[in-house]
């Protein structure tokens, strides 16, 4: 395996799923393969700036996490999803690269026999 992509489509709290899929990341760019992490759906929260998680309900702040696979890794945001929850490209991480529909189709279909795609 040369690479992993790591598909997050829950929201950032009340599930572990997108914290463990921001450590998966993290994991593996530490083994030097290349990352490439989406966010889909709820997963789209994940990446949004000035979160108040670790005061208002004691978890570590998911969206501090984007930015330990960046640059190394890429932080990819579905914008139809973004859309749909009003979120507006100003409450991202500056780490957060926008994709439409066209560009999450052409991310998943480059990927080799060679990555790990890992749906969290």
């Amino acid at each position: 395996m040369k690479s992993a992509l790591i598909i997050i489509d829950k929201a950032p709290y009340g599930y572990e799923d997108a914290f463990s899929g921001f450590y998966v990341a993290i994991a593996c760019l530490n083994r030097d393969l290349d990352v490439d992490v989406v966010l889909i759906s709820d997963g789209v929260y994940a990446a949004m700036e000035e979160q108040d998680s670790e005061e208002s309900i004691k978890f570590p702040n998911v969206g501090e996490l984007c930015y330990l696979i960046f640059p190394e890794g890429s932080l990819f945001v579905h914008e139809k999803s973004m859309q749909e929850r009003g979120i507006d490209e100003e409450e991202l991480v500056e780490a957060a690269e926008i994709i439409n529909d066209q560009e999450l189709y052409e991310i998943i279909r480059s990927k080799t026999v060679e990555t790990a795609i890992i749906k969290i």
